[in-house]
């Protein structure tokens, strides 16, 4: 009994009380969950919430003990669950009806979870809700309650921008698109030179969720919400570092509250002494429902350095059975040597007959195919010399840190967003053609591995490595913006 009221002390003791609430996916719960990390090595108490649908795909793939920490490895810190009303089989690519369906359902189950830790003696009161901002309930039932919410684009400044332009799309007649053939008849090249910070966007470059015809289309309907929502809220956290997205962050602070740029979040929790030490029992949290493959590390140390061709389009993404069949005899003709993700689902609703060449690659050691790995790790790998990849947010930022080229092939969201930043603003990667074909991706990894394109991008690469490395460490950008939103929005308290 002594013991438990030491414990229950200890967790009253936490000055502050940060309610996390990430959108059920991949690439959203892991920069929220590295956030948790920091504020609760920082003294906070942390409440993660999870949608039923995102623990129950965790649960059958984990098991409990991998994805709630115990209290006696995480005093402070408590994984929460809230209903969704979604089933498991709606597959994690229908984005659409992940988005309506927490919409419509989250905002009375997390009102209740918020008057359940109000009443909770054992924690802090609440002091902030950190509301992914597709997660727009949360931040209307913690203005209910009168807390205090910022919002977090777990995305890329320019994602931001780019669905914040869905309301000009609309008010200039871009959007809805009048039909069909929009989407074939160069349409979509329409230039957006009045995109605030991104001159050079055209309309094909937007979030892909505005390509419809439909006026009343639920993406673009959610979209506008959660702009109108993150307007109204004290703070937006972004998971970028300034100089990567300088223009555009200078732009969005016109029409936003105070933005603090904190990324890559990973990086700087690897250099924030307080999130290092802190237990065990928080980073061993698995928020991935895949199993990693970590033999392919082993792979990776017996070829040579920077020979390895690294392909992974991401936890959300697919493609069909003739895209897959066109990558692989792509890779297969490449001349290097390639690891390829290929999740379980990738291939959407088809049986996948790989070419013969591939097949070959693989068993004669050239290729290696995993359902997932450590992609952290695999890109900082020394045998790695080419990122091909969906420009998912994460992956990108994974990428400006180990120093390495992409190639890029964007399927959805704000993927082409970010490519067309690769490519025009960034520079240290390119695209390869939509109607993936395997000659053009044969010879685009040629010329990224041993041609001139290739040395132009490396080196470019290397540039962002050694900014994101300052903006990370002590005294950094993203150090110094983690600093002032802790102490100015998050955990005010912590002043001394």
């Amino acid at each position: 009994m002594v013991a438990a009221e030491a414990h229950e002390m200890g967790m009253a003791a936490r000055r502050g009380h940060v309610v996390v609430v990430p959108f059920p996916a991949q690439g959203h719960v892991a920069p929220m969950m590295q956030l948790a990390r920091l504020l609760h090595a920082r003294g906070a108490h942390v409440t993660f919430v999870h949608t039923r649908f995102n623990y129950g795909r965790l649960l059958r793939a984990k098991g409990e003990a991998a994805v709630r920490p115990s209290s006696s490895a995480a005093a402070g810190f408590r994984v929460e669950v809230i209903d969704d009303g979604l089933s498991l089989s709606v597959p994690q690519h229908d984005v659409a009806t992940l988005v309506d369906t927490v919409r419509r359902n989250c905002l009375a189950p997390f009102r209740e979870l918020l008057g359940r830790l109000a009443a909770d003696a054992t924690a802090p009161p609440v002091t902030c809700v950190v509301a992914d901002v597709v997660m727009t309930f949360a931040a209307a039932a913690a203005r209910e309650a009168g807390i205090p919410d910022a919002q977090f684009f777990t995305a890329s400044a320019c994602g931001l921008t780019g669905y914040f332009q869905f309301g000009e799309l609309i008010k200039r007649g871009l959007v809805p698109l009048k039909d069909e053939s929009c989407l074939t008849n160069g349409y979509l090249d329409t230039k957006l030179d009045w995109v605030p910070g991104m001159k050079h966007m055209r309309l094909k470059d937007m979030p892909s969720f505005c390509q419809t015809t439909d006026a009343g289309d639920t993406m673009v309907t959610a979209t506008l919400q959660q702009m109108d929502s993150a307007v109204s809220s004290k703070a937006i956290i972004i998971n970028t570092f300034y100089e990567l997205e300088k223009d555009v962050v200078d732009a969005l602070a016109a029409f936003f509250p105070p933005i603090y740029s904190v990324g890559p979040l990973a990086d700087v929790i690897a250099s924030s002494p307080a999130a290092g030490a802190d237990n065990a029992g928080l980073a061993a949290i698995d928020i991935s429902i895949w199993q990693e493959d970590t033999q392919c590390l082993a792979w990776l140390d017996g070829k040579a350095g920077r020979s390895v061709v690294y392909v992974n389009f991401g936890s959300v993404a697919v493609m069909t059975a003739a895209q897959t069949r066109e990558f692989a005899l792509g890779l297969a003709s490449c001349g290097a040597p390639f690891l390829w993700v290929k999740r379980p689902d990738v291939v959407d609703g088809e049986e996948v007959e790989l070419p013969e060449a591939f097949l070959g690659a693989v068993a004669g050691g050239a290729g290696l195919v995993v359902p997932w790995c450590p992609q952290a790790a695999v890109l900082k790998h020394t045998a790695v010399g080419l990122f091909v990849t969906h420009c998912g947010w994460n992956s990108l930022l994974e990428a400006a840190v180990a120093g390495l080229p992409v190639l890029g092939w964007p399927v959805f969201a704000e993927q082409a967003t970010n490519c067309r930043q690769v490519c025009d603003s960034w520079r240290n990667g390119a695209e390869l053609p939509e109607e993936v074909e395997s000659s053009a991706v044969a010879r685009m990894v040629r010329d990224m591995m041993s041609g001139e394109m290739g040395k132009e991008k490396r080196a470019k690469a290397a540039e962002w490595k050694a900014a994101a490395t300052a903006a990370t460490a002590a005294g950094g950008s993203s150090w110094r913006s983690v600093d002032r939103l802790i102490d100015d929005v998050l955990l005010p308290a912590a002043r001394s």
